[in-house]
């Protein structure tokens, strides 16, 4: 029997409680019925339930300098929360970056990009208006280090938020499974290609790297997720 199916039954057997309007009786002739399936089909509770948990997919679109490297800060966020991401190619504008899995760990995931997305256009506008006076070229040469510097540490510091890995690994193994059979029956593929190199020698890259450091990330993890909206900008706006 499906073990999707045998979840379902189990969680429906669950849901017949005194509260929902079951007798004492039915409520307990229930809860002994759920009991039998989960020792049946050597299924915990835990995976019942997270057999239940609808996915999610969130995209969004940057043409900007920023959007060229947040895919670092995806790459980081999806360490930290399981979800799969993707994003579009090198030169491809707009640049695409997508979340898949679960829906409450994309809108965590989500919500934590885009409050690295906001810190990294603040301190961008910030640098453009301190450099106004130089010429396009010689600004951008100030600007992208430190961006670079700001990302790498971002990244950082969001994988060192993940958690060490329970000793029963089960249910981590069960939660990637499900994650990718969703990816498969929407027909979706992706493949990560090589990285860029940040431009760590510049002078700017260490005052980018303590802006980063800046950023208060605890918003994204504890705090109550806004309302979801796209971050865009473009270069003509930006530089």
């Amino acid at each position: 029997m499906d073990r999707f199916k045998i979840a379902a039954r189990i969680r429906a057997l669950l849901a017949k409680t005194v509260e929902n309007g079951c007798t004492e009786e039915e409520a307990i002739a229930a809860a002994a019925k759920a009991g039998e399936l989960l020792a049946r089909y050597n299924l915990t509770i835990d995976e019942v339930q997270m057999r239940e948990t609808p996915f999610r997919r969130h995209q969004e679109f940057h043409e900007d300098y920023v959007g060229e490297r947040l895919w670092k800060v995806a790459d980081a966020i999806a360490h930290l929360t399981g979800v799969r991401y993707w994003t579009s190619r090198a030169g491809v504008i707009p640049i695409e970056i997508s979340f898949f899995g679960f829906d409450h760990e994309v809108e965590v995931a989500r919500y934590l990009l885009e409050i690295c997305a906001r810190a990294m256009r603040q301190e961008h506008l910030r640098l453009n208006r301190q450099f106004a006076l130089l010429v396009i070229a010689a600004r951008r040469r100030k600007v992208l280090p430190f961006l670079d510097g700001m990302v790498d540490t971002l990244s950082r510091r969001i994988k060192e938020l993940k958690p060490p890995d329970p000793v029963g690994k089960g249910l981590m193994v069960l939660r990637s499974d499900l994650i990718d059979r969703g990816l498969a029956d929407l027909g979706l593929e992706f493949s990560k290609t090589r990285a860029r190199q940040s431009r760590d020698w510049d002078e700017t890259y260490r005052a980018g790297k303590r802006a980063g450091d800046r950023v208060a990330l605890n918003r994204g993890v504890g705090g109550r997720p806004r309302p979801s909206h796209l971050i865009s900008g473009k270069l003509s706006d930006l530089l």
